[in-house]
C-alpha cells in the first residue's frame, strides 16, 4: 500500500537522507510503485531488479505517465543468480518491499548487497516472514501453496544482518496489523473483481488469491503465526 511505502521511504531517508544525487536500489520492484514513489519524492535516480518482463513494462509505462521516466529504470534480473558484476560500489541506498522471502540464500544475497553499496548506505526492507516461535506445520501448510522458502522470523533476519557486518540494525513491529492487512484485501477482490476480470484477469487466478489470501486471514486470527515489519541498517561509513 501507498501507507507501506511512504513508512518505509521514511525510514530509509532517515538512515541516510535521499537526496537528488541519490542512486537508489528497487531490489524486487514489481510494477515500481516504490521506485515511482522514490523519483516523486526525491527526485533521485532509482534502478529497479525484477523477474517479470511484464511487470517491468508497465513500471517504465507508469514512470512515463508520472513524468519521472528519465529517474527510474529498471534491469530484467533474477537476484538469486546475483546482480550485475558493473554494479559494485554504485548504490546509496537499497529498498525492498515483500520480496526477500523469495530469496534462497539471505546470507548470500546480503553479501551480494554489500558488494553494490558505497560506504554507509542503508537498506530498508519489509517482509512477510514467521514470527518468532510459530508452529512449524501451520507454518509449512502456507509455505507449500505459496511461491516461498522457508519463511524467515524476524530474530532470524536481525541475526543474518549483524553477522553479515550491517551496523545499526532495527526492527519496527507491525505484525498486529496483519490480519485487517490481509482482510482488506479479500474485500479489495469481492469489491472490484469484476474490473479486474475485465481487464483480462481470469477467474481463476482470482479464485486462487482469494484462497490463499482467505487461508491467511484464517491462519493469522487463530494462530499469529505471521509477523511483519520494517528493518532498516547501514554499512560501516558516513550518513552524510
Amino acid at each position: 500500500s501507498k501507507e507501506t511505502n511512504q513508512r518505509l521511504l521514511t525510514c530509509l531517508d532517515w538512515a541516510r537522507p535521499v537526496t537528488k544525487d541519490s542512486v537508489v536500489l528497487d531490489l524486487g520492484s514489481g510494477h515500481g510503485g516504490i521506485s515511482h514513489e522514490l523519483a516523486v519524492r526525491f527526485g533521485c535516480k532509482v534502478i529497479g531488479v525484477n523477474i517479470s518482463p511484464e511487470q517491468n513494462k508497465m513500471n517504465l509505462e507508469e514512470a512515463e505517465k508520472l513524468g519521472v521516466k528519465e529517474l527510474v529504470n529498471v534491469v530484467l534480473c533474477n537476484f538469486n543468480e546475483g546482480l550485475p558484476a558493473e554494479w559494485t560500489d554504485k548504490f546509496t541506498h537499497i529498498v525492498s518491499c515483500e520480496v526477500l522471502c523469495h530469496a534462497a540464500n539471505k546470507t548470500q544475497l546480503f553479501a551480494e548487497l554489500q558488494r553494490v553499496m558505497v560506504p554507509g548506505a542503508p537498506f530498508s526492507f519489509t517482509d512477510i516472514m514467521g514470527a518468532d516461535g510459530a508452529d512449524e506445520k501451520v507454518l509449512k501448510d502456507f509455505t507449500d501453496r505459496n511461491a516461498t522458502t522457508k519463511m524467515a522470523r524476524p530474530s532470524e533476519y536481525a541475526d543474518i544482518l549483524k553477522d553479515s557486518g550491517f551496523k545499526q540494525v532495527s526492527f519496527i513491529d507491525f505484525s498486529p496489523h496483519l490480519v485487517h492487512y490481509f482482510q482488506s484485501m479479500v474485500d479489495q477482490i469481492n469489491k472490484h473483481s469484476d474490473d479486474m476480470k475485465s481487464e483480462g484477469v481470469s477467474q481463476a487466478y482470482l479464485d486462487k488469491w482469494m484462497e490463499s489470501l482467505t487461508s491467511r486471514v484464517d491462519i493469522q486470527r487463530e494462530h499469529s503465526v505471521f509477523a511483519w515489519g520494517i528493518f532498516t541498517c547501514r554499512l560501516e561509513g558516513p550518513i552524510f
